[in-house]
């Protein structure tokens, strides 16, 4: 596949991603102001970024949430446009698998990152090292449930554009010599067309004479 179509592909899997998580935040904030349980809400719709607007507390949380939104979007973008430029032209089944496990792996990045912070502006004290860990581990692995549960929408958009991007193919243009004409020489050069020889000329005949008139005495 060539570069401009891996660009759109990975450009559009960017967006959606990061407008989505930034919506599944917004949405799961709201749920939790109207005192949504957290079963439902947590397996129906994790918040990847840990959405901090409008909560009070340290600006840590808010800070988090940027870095998570930031390296969430980029390394979809990076990671897809990966997918992308390596798959074959019309493997939407790769394209699809492939983008849905890069944002598997930015989701789990982007909290990676993001929990430190959050856990520092929620006042989690470090001392508490079973404590600590728990929540690190439910905090930095929610991106990777959210990218489970809704990565594969993103996907397929990405699927579906690669297989339209891969089906345009430019027409060959008229009078052009078409490729590999004359079978392959060594070296990888083509070999010249072989003009046909003429005929090799016959045994000829000896010229026939007419008959001379005899000679007077």
């Amino acid at each position: 596949m060539n570069r401009n179509p891996a660009n759109r592909v990975a450009l559009v899997a960017a967006l959606m991603v990061g407008v989505g998580a930034l919506l599944s935040g917004f949405v799961g904030y709201l749920f939790v102001v109207g005192g949504v349980p957290a079963i439902p809400r947590v397996w129906l719709l994790p918040d990847p970024i840990g959405w901090w607007v409008g909560r009070p507390g340290s600006p840590l949380g808010t800070v988090g949430m940027l870095v998570a939104v930031v390296l969430l979007t980029g390394l979809t973008w990076l990671f897809v446009r990966m997918v992308a430029r390596g798959a074959a032209p019309g493997r939407g089944a790769a394209v699809f698998f492939g983008t849905w496990g890069a944002i598997v792996v930015a989701g789990w990045a982007a909290g990676v990152a993001r929990t430190p912070l959050a856990l520092s502006a929620l006042r989690i004290p470090t001392e508490q090292v079973e404590m600590y860990q728990s929540q690190f581990f439910s905090m930095s692995t929610t991106g990777v449930t959210w990218a489970l549960f809704w990565g594969w929408v993103t996907a397929l958009v990405a699927a579906l554009i690669h297989r339209a991007s891969s089906g345009t193919v430019s027409p060959a243009q008229p009078g052009a010599a078409p490729q590999n004409a004359y079978p392959v020489a060594g070296y990888g050069h083509p070999a010249p067309p072989v003009a046909p020889y003429p005929p090799a000329p016959g045994p000829q005949a000896p010229p026939s004479y007419p008959p001379q008139p005899p000679h007077a005495g």
